[in-house]
């Protein structure tokens, strides 16, 4: 994993997963690159369930108290 692909927006990792997918499914892909796609793929895949992983900790952080405000707990 480097550092450009840590930094990517979930958004942008997932795009790039799209990306990966088509390529995966094309029968011009040569074996090699498919298995270098697929550990890209994987790479991503864990860099993107982590960042979810992240914004569900903040979000269950975040509470309503009785008036209905959010509050941060």
């Amino acid at each position: 994993m480097d550092n450009e692909e840590v930094e990517l927006s979930f958004e942008q990792g997932i795009k790039k997963l799209e990306n990966i997918l088509l390529k995966l499914e094309s029968e011009d892909t040569p074996l090699d690159q498919m298995v270098n796609l697929y550990e890209n793929a994987n790479n991503l895949t864990a860099i993107c369930r982590k960042k979810l992983d992240e914004a569900n900790a903040r979000m269950t952080k975040l509470i309503k108290n009785d008036n209905g405000q959010i509050i941060e707990e």
